[in-house]
């Protein structure tokens, strides 16, 4: 399982030294240094080409209209205004928890204290690569307050419907394929609190949804009673499917075995009964889906009938070996899941589940052909 908080950064890590380095010299550099300029383009272009996992880097001068140059103006107060802007290109499993705390950091070491150089000032921008070759762009330096945007930029790059994103460190603008895709990733765009406002189809500005317009998901309460004290209530109807909120709820892995954790809450004014188990199939990042076997757990007995309290969450574990990955970018970065065989199924992108103390998983290890064992619905609190 991938994490987007996990993945490595030395890549632009590594580059922002370079340039940041450049930019301010050595500590004992005059102002005849600055006015010296930067490094030659293709010096710092060759040395971010050279670092591990970037694919393309292009550098250019930038005037204070945009417009774009071969070289800088030959004296410090001409270059007032003007941008060195890199422009790294990169594989998406890049990621970027590391960028929150490290890009400031190394600024204050670099800086020692000295005031930064503004003739050009410095961007930094990312374009990570996805397998679906989404146009995922974010301005990494200078870096908003708290790094949200660059957080936000690889959520929705591993979020299936999301075919462009750009994020310039004060608005965003995030499209999707077709409307059918508004309302799962303005969901992943709310829970994940992206900062991002609206969410729009490519190529056609009416069909949005804003994210104040998304439904709030109900709020989480633990049963007060002990699992095995859920009533039995043999006149609980059947859950109706509206009435039933789907998520992935967490994951875990060790040793070789996967988990995925997955709930159902009734949001009903009733008590109302699921019997058997979810059904559910993968789906890649470009939303197209995978051969898996779905076969029943052992892990746990089956409950025949199951009645859930209003406001209450049943819960379900999908269980599998890890699979090769290797070179295969059709890896599950969607369940789509019913709550029994035959009822309307929920689109749920991983990057939907909310998992304490870390960023939401991208990715699972789950490739067609492969097998995993699902659970029947249990109380919700169930050790599996």
């Amino acid at each position: 399982m991938q994490s987007v908080s996990s993945a490595s950064g030395r890549t632009l890590i590594a580059v922002v030294l370079t340039l940041v380095l450049a930019a301010c010299g050595s500590r004992t550099a005059s102002t005849e240094d600055d006015q010296k300029g930067w490094p030659a383009q293709d010096v710092i272009a060759a040395d971010a080409r050279a670092l591990p996992g970037v694919d393309d880097v292009t550098v250019k001068y930038l005037d204070p209209d945009g417009e774009e140059h071969a070289e800088l103006p030959d004296t410090l107060a001409e270059r007032d205004g003007w941008t060195l802007r890199l422009d790294v290109v990169h594989g998406a499993e890049y990621g970027a928890g590391w960028a929150v705390e490290a890009i400031d950091d190394l600024r204050e070491g670099l800086l020692d204290g000295r005031p930064e150089p503004t003739a050009p000032r410095l961007e930094v921008w990312l374009h990570p690569v996805t397998p679906t070759a989404s146009e995922i762009s974010v301005r990494a330096y200078p870096m908003d307050d708290d790094g949200a945007q660059l957080r936000a930029a690889f959520v929705l790059a591993a979020t299936p419907g999301v075919v462009q994103a750009v994020f310039d460190g004060e608005t965003a603008d995030v499209r999707v394929a077709d409307a059918s895709d508004l309302a799962k990733v303005a969901d992943v765009a709310a829970v994940q609190d992206t900062g991002v406002d609206v969410v729009r189809v490519l190529d056609d500005d009416d069909a949005a949804l804003a994210i104040a317009d998304v439904p709030p998901r109900p709020p989480y309460v633990p049963s007060p009673d002990r699992p095995a004290n859920w009533p039995a209530d043999p006149s609980a109807p059947d859950c109706d499917p509206a009435d039933l909120r789907l998520e992935i709820t967490g994951g875990d892995a060790a040793a070789g075995s996967r988990y995925l954790f997955l709930g159902a809450t009734n949001t009903g004014a009733a008590p109302c009964a699921l019997q058997g188990r979810p059904a559910l199939t993968f789906r890649t990042l470009a939303e197209e889906p995978l051969a898996v076997a779905v076969t029943p757990s052992t892990l746990t007995p089956d409950v025949p009938r199951l009645v859930v309290p209003p406001g209450a969450r049943a819960a379900a574990m999908v269980d599998w070996n890890a699979m090769p990955t290797a070179g295969n970018p059709d890896l599950t970065y969607e369940v789509v899941l019913a709550p029994w065989d035959g009822a309307p199924a929920t689109e749920l992108p991983l990057t939907s589940g909310i998992i304490e103390g870390r960023g939401p998983q991208t990715y699972l290890d789950i490739v067609d052909g492969g097998e995993v064992a699902s659970t029947a619905w249990q109380p919700d609190g169930t050790q599996f």
